[in-house]
């Protein structure tokens, strides 16, 4: 599925740059670009299960005012929702503020667990076993599940501070945004916009432009969303 891939293109680049004491420049570049197109091809796409309702051209005069009276999304297939991977990060996602000086409550239990199931899950994936698969063939990472089990963990949630306080991560800033005031400065994932839009978070009022490239929000679809 489309968060897998995405993932695992995040997932490879990152661990591909930031290993040692193999340099990037060492590891065959070429053979990256294959692995991650392979990957991309594979893709399981959720498209017709998603449905969009785009409505009208957002107000670029008066942003304020709301030129889609109804949700962007009409339905998401209930065969989506119930795969592990999209509970694992629904489950997560209350976790989280879209501010950055709200710190992550790395203490609560209850967080500790959703990370874990969702690390759990991860590793579990087709698409991630691939990738560790082909790390360890470049020579990046070792057959050893628990230090790769760590890499992600830093990688996908540990905290970091914007300005004064640890209150963001890879995770949060990919599945959950961040936003200053108004103002969404990261969003990176349809599947967080939905839960958010569900929630009456996110208020959709009209896109900017549309391009026909997938029915997949993130792929080009700039659009006018109020908080």
């Amino acid at each position: 599925m489309m968060i897998l891939r995405s993932c695992t293109l995040i997932l490879a680049t990152a661990v591909l740059v930031y290993s040692f004491p193999k340099p990037v420049q060492n590891v065959d570049l070429a053979a990256v670009n294959t692995f991650l197109s392979s990957l991309a091809a594979s893709d399981k796409r959720t498209d017709s299960l998603v449905t969009l309702n785009y409505q009208n051209m957002a107000s670029k005069k008066n942003p304020d005012h709301d030129n889609a009276k109804d949700n962007l999304f009409t339905k998401v297939d209930n065969s989506v929702m119930e795969t592990a991977t999209y509970l694992c990060i629904a489950n997560l996602q209350p976790y989280f503020q879209l501010d950055s000086d709200t710190a992550i409550a790395t203490d609560d239990s209850n967080y500790a667990t959703a990370v874990d199931n969702f690390l759990t899950n991860f590793m579990n994936t087709d698409a991630v076993k691939q990738a560790f698969t082909f790390l360890q063939a470049q020579g990046v990472l070792t057959n050893d599940n628990s230090a790769f089990r760590q890499k992600l963990y830093n990688l996908w949630f540990a905290p970091y501070a914007r300005n004064q306080v640890a209150g963001t991560n890879g995770f949060k800033v990919v599945f959950n945004g961040e936003a200053t005031g108004k103002t969404i400065n990261r969003f990176a994932n349809w599947y967080g916009f939905y839960l958010m839009e569900a929630a009456k978070i996110f208020d959709y009022h009209g896109w900017f432009t549309k391009i026909n490239v997938s029915h997949e929000l993130g792929t080009g679809q700039p659009c006018d969303v109020h908080l």
